[in-house]
């Protein structure tokens, strides 16, 4: 119905037959310009986005690079005020008779001002009273007994001195040059200034350690700052220790706002310092603003008061979600901010952040230029690709119709006679040569595989991927005893068929036990239980593996001995923990294998074995499974190479019903029992009692090494004990 529509329309008719037999030239053309402006479109977006990306990590790169310039800078201010008050506290002698203000002192602390610009008042302060300090002049000083007369311009320290050990209590101040030379002096018979009544004393006192004070404005200046102050203690002469005075340091924000002031983040942004209940602390304002209290005295103003609102919404963010403080973005005016906050401290009521505000476009400017210019290029590119295309469709669609025809009949395999066609187009010329090529295989491929093996090889396969998951498995490692010391002893090519036979025996074993053998590593064999297939009797299946292993070794051992082939003593460990299973490799190689910090405690449980001479060796988790169906007996609670935490590993030296071929003898099962005994008595410290235990076991059994081995242990711990939270945990410190 649809197409009886479309053939009555005159227009439509034409579109639709040359849609359906259009020219070869004309289809690669338009073909290049579809695939023309996707790839274009596909570039655009993805330069575009790529290149914001990198302009949004630059923009986070430069302001974290800031933070931490301003972060070092601010905690350096702070850090020599903290080394700087340490340091006084152990110079200063604040039991002298004449008070603290000699000449020794006084030159400290104006070394120290001249030292750190930054500080504006360096002073100690007595239990008694007495007070010494120097501080910087203002640009408003005056002299102390001449309130309407400036100081010279060549005074740059004020000393003031306070002893109130005098009668009458006497306070001097000194003037000082920048040399720290004296250049005026003058006595105060009018003062109010105790030391002990200021924050930074009480404050002190009360934490017996560092504390800094909130801010507040310095006296004689506009300026706010904050102190820094250490407390001093003495021994009075009945021998006890009391305060005996407080060392402290003024520090002006002045020099923090400069800073921020200096930092240049980009053409827009603003770094400041905030607290954490959103005082300004520094600004990066041309003029600091401050609000003045009803004393008349000024404070820092909140952020939510000063005309950058942007400022104000980042620090709100900020506070939402203090977590994401280093990458924050936000809307304001319909510019796109971003944010970042960096703690300073938090310690001694240091509670400022960093902050840092610049708006995206400052880094993206340049972005958006570049992808104008792109665009424009892309057009242009455009227009002469066309034009060279519409050229070499013509050179291209002859041969390519030919050779079109020829793979068309291919089709029947046999009945397609040569290719006489020549191109001058080098491409075109392999792809009739690949032609003629392929016919001629295909000819002699069908004189030996069918054709429908062929359509069957053709088919889509599903290609095998990396990946893996989290399961619990049972481990299972070997190696054989002294194994290099045979592969010495044998000529390689009987060597290599007697460990064939040896990892046939075993492997067929384990096999047979739904267990998968994972890998060969020379001689020893690293298999598990539990995957690919699943196995809820795993542990049980691994450990009964483990026993018809070490069964079929003595015989075969005792076969060989006959046969003058050196028997191959075997070491067996077993774990049971989850790991990561699955195909793990490469591109290239695949294997199907585990993965996991429990696999290399399976590995180790492996060559324990070592060190008390067992055959398998089994972890706790592996006991704590199977021990009603098993017979076990501890061996120590170890921590094994490259561990600190101690496991509990057994000897699993039989099963306890079923398989008559693993069943232990009353003898195991003896040894078992006693030796269980003594292991307890071993780890509760009773030393005497566990001796006894040990030496029965080693008259009865003589060839058992774990007894004589903790017979020694007990005897040397009954000379020289461990410590009484020993928890038994022997390291191991060999693999």
């Amino acid at each position: 119905m649809v197409k009886q529509s479309i053939e009555e329309i005159p227009v439509l008719k034409h579109i639709m037959k040359f849609i359906s037999a259009r020219k070869l030239r004309y289809d690669i053309v338009f073909s290049f310009m579809i695939l023309f402006i996707i790839e274009s479109i596909i570039t655009f977006s993805f330069t575009y986005r790529s290149n914001h990306i990198v302009s949004l990590a630059f923009a986070k790169q430069t302001m974290g690079l800031h933070s931490q310039n301003i972060l070092t800078q601010t905690k350096s201010y702070l850090d020599d005020v903290q080394k700087v008050v340490t340091v006084c506290s152990t110079l200063v002698d604040t039991q002298q008779k004449d008070g603290v203000y000699d000449d020794k002192i006084r030159s400290c602390l104006l070394e120290f001002l001249k030292l750190y610009p930054h500080f504006s008042n360096v002073f100690v302060g007595c239990a008694n009273g007495n007070y010494i300090g120097v501080e910087r002049r203002t640009s408003t000083a005056r002299y102390i007994t001449q309130a309407d007369k400036p100081l010279p311009d060549n005074i740059t320290f004020l000393v003031q001195a306070q002893n109130r050990l005098s009668t009458p209590i006497s306070e001097n101040w000194g003037y000082y040059n920048k040399e720290g030379e004296k250049v005026g002096e003058e006595k105060n018979e009018v003062f109010n200034f105790d030391p002990r009544t200021r924050p930074w004393f009480s404050m002190s006192e009360q934490k017996g350690g560092l504390v800094w004070t909130d801010v507040y404005e310095f006296s004689g200046s506009s300026s706010l700052c904050i102190t820094a102050a250490v407390p001093m203690y003495g021994t009075s002469e009945g021998g006890i220790i009391k305060l005996s005075g407080v060392v402290g340091v003024d520090l002006l924000l002045d020099s923090l706002t400069e800073f921020m002031r200096a930092q240049k983040i980009s053409e827009n942004g603003l770094a400041f310092i905030v607290s954490k209940s959103g005082q300004m602390v520094a600004t990066p304002f041309s003029t600091a603003p401050h609000e003045t209290q009803a004393t008349g005295a000024r404070a820092l103003i909140s952020i939510s008061e000063i005309p950058n609102k942007q400022i104000n919404l980042a620090f709100q963010k900020y506070k939402e979600k203090p977590e994401e403080g280093k990458s924050i973005a936000f809307h304001f005016g319909g510019q796109q901010y971003l944010a970042s906050f960096e703690k300073i401290s938090e310690e001694n009521n240091i509670d400022w952040s960093i902050g840092i505000v610049v708006p995206q476009s400052d880094f993206s400017k340049t972005v958006d230029d570049m992808q104008t210019s792109e665009m424009l290029i892309i057009i242009l590119v455009a227009i002469i690709a066309t034009l060279v295309t519409f050229y070499l469709s013509k050179r291209i669609s002859s041969p390519i119709i030919a050779i079109a025809q020829e793979t068309q009949r291919l089709k029947d395999f046999y009945q397609t006679e040569p290719l006489d066609i020549k191109s001058n187009i080098a491409e075109i010329q392999m792809m009739l040569d690949a032609i003629s090529a392929m016919r001629a295989s295909l000819q002699s491929f069908g004189k030996f595989v069918p054709k429908v093996l062929v359509r069957r090889l053709m088919q889509k396969g599903t290609e095998v991927k990396l990946g893996g998951k989290t399961c619990e498995v049972t481990m299972f490692f070997s190696d054989i005893q002294g194994f290099t010391t045979i592969s010495e002893t044998m000529v390689a090519e009987k060597l290599v068929l007697h460990l064939s036979d040896y990892l046939n025996e075993l492997s067929a074993i384990i096999v047979e036990c739904n267990g998968t053998i994972d890998k060969y590593i020379g001689d020893a064999i690293m298999a598990f239980w539990n995957a690919p297939n699943a196995d809820r009797n795993h542990v049980f299946n691994a450990c009964h593996a483990a026993l018809l292993c070490q069964k079929r070794l003595d015989e075969l051992n005792r076969k060989w001995e006959l046969e003058k082939k050196p028997p191959l003593i075997t070491r067996i460990g077993l774990h049971s923990a989850e790991v990561i299973v699955g195909n793990i490799g490469s591109d290239e190689k695949i294997n199907y294998t585990l993965m996991g910090d429990n696999v290399n405690l399976g590995s180790r449980l492996e060559g324990a074995n070592k060190v008390y001479h067992t055959s398998i060796l089994a972890s706790f988790n592996v006991y704590k499974a199977v021990n009603e169906r098993f017979l076990f007996r501890p061996l120590d609670v170890v921590a094994v190479k490259g561990k600190k935490e101690g496991v509990k590993i057994y000897e699993l030296v039989g099963q306890m019903s079923g398989d008559s071929r693993v069943l232990p003898t009353k003898e195991e099962v003896e040894l078992c029992e006693r030796f269980s005994h003594g292991f307890n008595l071993y780890l509760e410290h009773r030393w005497g009692e566990a001796i006894k235990q040990f030496e029965g076991l080693k008259e009865d059994f003589p060839q058992d090494y774990p007894s004589e081995m903790y017979l020694q242990r007990c005897l040397a711990f009954k000379e020289n004990p461990p410590r009484k939270n020993w928890d038994g945990i022997f390291v191991m410190t060999t693999k």
